[in-house]
């Protein structure tokens, strides 16, 4: 753990380092796979102390222990705990520099670390009373030796053989490498420095990080001769990485903590209880918004079915779908599918939903067969509307008025990453607060593709549907309303019977299109229920939010009222609303069942 060389190539990256120890000192454990916290490593394993100099966590961290900080020390016994184990605590971690960052090291001797993370070289350094993080340009070659056995001189000469090396070597593979660090220039010898004659090189460790195959270590023992590689295990197929450490959970937690539009739907609305009280108390009834929409069950705020809906649509504007009834067999589902000349890729979401709950992308048959077993509740299959854009529209229309308005667009971002050419899926992945919090969900399915390096430029659709609770980025797109789009909207709307208020969600071509009422879908529509999704533009406040939602309760308490008055559609009963209730409660769990 005294001289170091990071030495970035085509396709992949070295990792290397000299071990100089008493020739007294046992042995070291050959490179072994080990599961610490979770979390597969390679490392070999110091026979003394039971930690570790060098270490490959996964297939795209690793890191090597250098003693001493950035300069030579005086031994102060005793330490608390050994480097070795120090290093193994800090790796042992999803994110390693911040746990560095976090954890205590009073009462351990001076350390540095070369830590490779997410594509990001860094040097981690506790000189004895404070800490240094050092970011480095993981482009270029690097070399370190320890500043407890050499001193600058013989650094010096270390990284001018670096230099002369480079110049000489055509092309770096991991044996001209190898072959580098046992060369007598590398190796620290008696001839080297004589008054300490009882420490040698006694061996060398490679660790080979490629974007083309798994991550393997190398080790030379210097004093046995013998040779121990391992490669980092490939990861069992369908076995997603489940991203639920306390680092994960506690990532998440101030991700929601600090954006408010990921806040639980009790947090976001408790506030407003006095409100809902107010209303409840001028209309005699807390389910105030009851009779908004007569021809839809519960008007539209929760258990009301898709397949009941989309009929009242007029035709050709809904996708083309069929209804999958829970336990029907493949066979039954095939052959509705070829009588409604439905292929591939299709669209499966519950016929009861909920917040984006169940709907997932299928793209080929297996996809259906492995929701079909899932499933637990009716389900539609529905043709993919691959139009680039999708929004939500909120509408409403006073009883009695010839017109309706709309009161706010969002526009849907889906979730997606975009490659640089350097840089894994996983580690794009984890630089979007957006992606982390649905990183469990992605690793069921592209985990066997997190290594994958996507090109410069190359854009993944990770989530190809606008729900927020899904990872899109939602956007008020207020200027959007024209007239134009109005007219066009209210055409729809009013051709829904016993439909007032609610959201469209629309998937179109362009802007132009979608005003003139050609290629477009209306792949949702959704009640009383319904959330003004503007409210979510991440540069809302909340204080907005809190305003626009108030605002849609009286509009949908005007039109409840006025229907009710009219006679068209009584308002529900206490026990009516708390029967709808435990229904919704018990679906919503046979829903997350296969969430």
């Amino acid at each position: 753990m005294c001289t170091v060389t990071y030495i970035p190539a085509e396709n992949s990256i070295f990792l290397t380092s000299n071990r100089d120890e008493r020739i007294d000192r046992a042995p070291a454990v050959p490179p072994e796979c080990y599961c610490v916290n979770k979390i597969e490593m390679i490392y070999p394993k110091d026979a003394q102390a039971g930690g570790t100099w060098i270490v490959l966590n996964g297939d795209r961290s690793a890191a090597v222990l250098l003693n001493g900080g950035f300069k030579n020390h005086f031994y102060q016994t005793p330490y608390r705990k050994s480097r070795g184990l120090i290093m193994l605590d800090i790796m042992s971690t999803n994110s390693p520099a911040d746990h560095f960052q976090a954890m205590d090291l009073k009462a351990i001797e001076p350390f540095t670390i070369i830590l490779l993370t997410q594509g990001r070289l860094r040097r981690c350094t506790w000189d004895g009373d404070h800490k240094h993080l050092t970011e480095l340009d993981a482009t270029k070659p690097h070399i370190w030796a320890s500043v407890t056995l050499y001193d600058r001189d013989m650094q010096l000469q270390r990284e001018n053989a670096l230099i002369q090396w480079l110049k000489e070597t055509r092309q770096v593979k991991p044996e001209a490498v190898a072959d580098f660090h046992l060369g007598a220039n590398m190796r620290y010898e008696t001839s080297n420095a004589p008054h300490n004659a009882n420490i040698r090189t006694v061996s060398v460790t490679m660790l080979a990080l490629s974007t083309d195959r798994r991550a393997s270590v190398l080790h030379h023992d210097l004093h046995s001769g013998e040779v121990a590689a391992k490669r980092m295990q490939t990861q069992a197929p369908g076995t997603p990485l489940l991203f639920n450490s306390f680092y994960w959970k506690t990532r998440r937690f101030w991700i929601r903590l600090r954006h408010w539009e990921y806040w639980p739907f009790a947090c976001l609305y408790l506030p407003l209880v006095p409100l809902w009280l107010w209303l409840s108390l001028r209309a005699r009834s807390l389910l105030f918004f009851s009779a908004a929409n007569p021809g839809i069950a519960y008007s539209g705020f929760i258990q009301e079915r898709k397949s009941d809906i989309y009929p009242l649509l007029p035709e050709g504007l809904y996708p083309k779908g069929v209804l999958c009834k829970t336990g029907m067999s493949a066979g039954e589902i095939n052959s509705v599918l070829r009588e409604s000349s439905l292929d591939f890729p299709l669209i499966a979401k519950p016929d009861i939903g909920e917040r984006g709950i169940q709907v997932e992308l299928l793209r080929k048959p297996a996809d259906l067969a492995a929701y079909r077993s899932r499933s637990k509740v009716d389900f539609l299959l529905q043709e993919y509307i691959d139009y680039s854009h999708e929004i939500g529209i909120f509408y409403y229309r006073i009883p009695g008025n010839k017109n309706g308005q709309l009161s706010g667009i969002v526009g849907k971002e889906f979730l997606s990453v975009t490659g640089d050419g350097q840089t894994s899926l996983l580690s794009l992945l984890m630089q979007n607060d957006r992606a982390v919090l649905q990183l469990h969900a992605l690793a069921a399915v592209f985990g066997d593709q997190f290594d994958n390096i996507p090109d410069s430029g190359e854009i993944l659709t990770l989530v190809p549907y606008g729900n927020h609770s899904r990872g899109s980025r939602f956007i008020d797109l207020h200027s959007r309303i024209t007239p134009g789009l109005t007219d066009m909207i209210d055409k729809v709307c009013t051709q829904v019977p016993g439909f007032y208020f609610g959201r469209l969600d629309i998937r179109f071509k362009n802007w132009e299109e979608l005003e003139a009422g050609r290629h477009f879908s209306i792949i949702e529509l959704n009640g009383t229920g319904s959330e003004p999704t503007h409210i979510y533009d991440p540069a809302h406040s909340l204080f907005f939010a809190w305003k626009e939602i108030y605002r849609h309760w009286k509009i949908v308490f005007k039109i409840s009222m006025i229907n009710a008055h009219n006679g068209k559609q009584p308002l529900m009963s206490l026990k009516e609303g708390l029967e709808m209730k435990r229904a919704h409660d018990k679906h919503l769990n046979l829903m997350q069942a296969l969430h």
